[in-house]
């Protein structure tokens, strides 16, 4: 009993404080249709009003916004009668002054306390159990939950009010006008959100001492196709054939960018396959974009078995810089995790609402938030529509190029992210993986890795290296030896 009793007062100590004012107006107004009252008619959709509100917070913090949608719109379609027959029952005449003298009843404390009742359950639920909120049964009783109050209250109001005002009864229209506006919204949104122009940013667009390069020691390009047909560029790096390293460019760059890193690497014995990304290098057939989401982690398949690198004799190691850390992460966690025997993660970007992301990326990224938003939607519902266009600009002054590639369309920055369900992917990472993060990192926040990480999944090492920028990570050499002494931890290698 006394540990019900802690739990429950845990529940209590933990709930926002806004939540006991909103119960307090939900009860109040209940109470007051408890008697006969005269009032104006925009009293009676108060607590629709509130229900309507409540439902569309929780669609918009929904993991899967589309499956709640559905969800919602399947209850609101089953509660709209019924509330509308609820409204019927009750005694109302219309004043000469416009008023409403309408009778008591209890439908409007029992459906207040309903509301308030439904959305802190939900969120003690989420709050006990934050994994459900990603399973499709919770995220569809949710949905399905705020669309039934929703539609309750608006049928009641319109059973209510519809003997005696002409807009009440149109609010059997109201469904189709919401899903006319949403389209409306979204199609407007899509059309003219984009990302921003951004200065230029020196900690993320230009590699310390690259001036000094011999680019005499830069291996040509060579290319394989991918299943479509299209090339995939690369850099080779030899050293022991049965030691290899696929390493992964930050965005907006390509495999030349990561020429002093793999130069370590391959002084510590990796032949290292230094890739440029569908979109960027030569790569892809198109600057900044692919042709589906998913294309990457296929391009990536493709890759290892046109170069033999399948073979299950070598062991193999993938290597990622900032977007291509945080697609690192992404292989690391999916269906084809077991073609790595290892990862390593280098300043890895992981979500934009992980504790380790300054705002706009430290001032290197534009998103454009709207149309991400809006596109995530329409691909909720299995319409992968206008995916191609552009929702990351970053903060450079090159135009796209072989070398540079300023902006990124949907389903590419799709295709190098870990999902919105981050943590839980993170949390399944069952291969060795170490990160690693210069602490002077000017992106993201190198003292957050380590503590979201030791939560998330213990079994990932966190590596900070002092006095080190974002870029210095794969353009210093006191940066470089540490990511190939860590490479031969993960290698099993001795001298570490």
């Amino acid at each position: 009993m006394s540990s019900l009793f802690e739990t429950v007062l845990q529940i209590v100590r933990n709930t926002p404080l806004w939540v006991w004012p909103l119960m307090a107006l939900v009860v109040w107004l209940g109470v007051l249709g408890l008697r006969t009252r005269t009032l104006p008619l925009w009293r009676l959709a108060v607590l629709p009003a509130v229900g309507l509100v409540l439902s569309f917070v929780g669609l918009g913090q929904a993991v899967q916004p589309a499956l709640a949608g559905v969800a919602w719109l399947a209850a609101l379609a089953v509660a709209l009668p019924l509330g509308g027959l609820l409204g019927r029952r009750r005694p109302v005449r219309r004043l000469e002054d416009g008023r409403l003298e309408i009778a008591g009843g209890w439908f409007m404390l029992v459906f207040g306390i309903g509301i308030f009742a439904a959305r802190y359950a939900l969120g003690v639920v989420f709050g006990m159990a934050p994994a459900l909120r990603a399973e499709p049964a919770w995220i569809a009783v949710a949905g399905g939950v705020g669309g039934f109050v929703a539609g309750l209250g608006l049928g009641w109001l319109g059973g209510v009010g519809g003997r005696s005002s002409r807009w009440i009864r149109r609010l059997r229209w109201a469904p189709a006008i919401f899903l006319l506006t949403v389209a409306a919204g979204l199609g407007g949104v899509i059309a003219f959100n984009s990302p921003g122009e951004l200065p230029r940013l020196l900690a993320g667009d230009s590699l310390p001492g690259m001036s000094t390069w011999n680019m005499a020691e830069l291996p040509p390009v060579q290319r394989v196709m991918a299943r479509d047909g299209a090339p995939l560029a690369y850099r080779v790096y030899p050293a022991r054939p049965d030691r290899a390293v696929v390493l992964v460019h930050g965005s907006s760059s390509a495999s030349i960018s990561m020429h002093k890193t793999a130069q370590a690497l391959q002084a510590a014995g990796a032949t290292v396959y230094s890739i440029s990304l569908r979109g960027h290098g030569g790569s892809g057939t198109a600057i900044g974009d692919t042709s589906y989401r998913t294309q990457l982690d296929d391009d990536l398949m493709d890759f290892l078995k046109a170069t033999g690198l399948t073979d299950p004799k070598i062991q193999r190691t993938l290597i990622g810089f900032s977007s291509g850390g945080g697609f690192v992460l992404r292989a690391a966690s999916g269906a084809n995790r077991q073609a790595f025997d290892a990862y390593l993660a280098i300043s890895p970007y992981i979500a934009q609402d992980a504790p380790t992301t300054r705002p706009d990326s430290g001032g290197w990224a534009s998103v454009a938030v709207p149309r991400v938003i809006a596109l995530t939607v329409l691909d909720g519902f299995g319409l992968p529509w206008f995916q191609g266009l552009p929702v990351v600009r970053f903060a450079t002054a090159s135009g796209p190029s072989e070398n540079r590639t300023p902006a990124y369309s949907f389903r590419l920055a799709a295709a190098l992210q870990l999902s919105r369900d981050w943590r839980r992917e993170i949390a399944r990472i069952d291969r060795p993986t170490i990160v690693a993060v210069g602490a002077n990192d000017e992106l993201f926040r190198a003292e957050q890795y380590a503590p979201l990480l030791n939560e998330l999944n213990p079994r990932i090492s966190v590596e900070v290296v002092p006095g080190l920028g974002h870029l210095d990570m794969i353009a210093r050499e006191r940066a470089c030896t540490a990511i190939a002494a860590l490479w031969r931890r993960l290698s099993g290698e001795s001298g570490t």
